[in-house]
This record gives C-alpha cells, structure tokens and sequence, in this order.
C-alpha cells in the first residue's frame, strides 16, 4: 500500500490509496464513521484497473483530519491484532 496526498485542508483531506481496493477501503470507512466528529468518510475508484481509490474525510468540532485518520488506523491495527491472536489460539486446538 502506498497513500498519495492529493488535498489538505482545514477540516478535510483527500488521499490516494494506491494498492488497495474496496475491501480495505470500505473497512477504513466503516472505522472512521464510528466518530462521532466525522462528518464524511468517503472514497471512489474510477475504473479498478487503471485508478487507485480516492479516500476523502471531512471533520467536525476542530479536530485534525490527519488525527482523526490515524486514530482510525491505529483502531483498526487493534481489531486486527486482536483477530490474528484469537485465530492463532483456535487453530491450535
């Protein structure tokens, strides 16, 4: 995965997600809807074989949508940890 910064603003950012499709996309959108600070979490993929993903995220209350962003991927960095432990002691049964 690699990100592209495409637009920065104040309360908003938009992002190429270049290596990625609509199942990381979506997951990074159901993550950050989950703030209640987070007026938009939206993303597009013009054609899936020539364009990355365009994630854009808009915020509310003064928070920084790069801070938003990374506390959303650190939350998601969590769950998935959480899934590789709980498979590794099932799988061992």
């Amino acid at each position: 995965m690699e990100l592209e910064l495409v637009e920065k603003g104040e309360d908003s950012i938009l992002i190429k997600i270049i290596g990625e499709d609509h199942t990381f996309c979506n997951l990074l959108r159901a993550e950050l809807m989950k703030d209640d600070d987070v007026v938009s979490a939206v993303y597009t993929i013009e054609h899936p074989l020539t364009e990355p993903p365009k994630f854009y995220l808009k915020v509310k209350g003064g928070r920084s949508p790069e801070k938003v962003l990374m506390g959303a991927a650190d939350r998601l960095v969590e769950q998935l940890e959480d899934l590789k432990k709980q498979l590794q002691k099932e799988l061992k049964k």
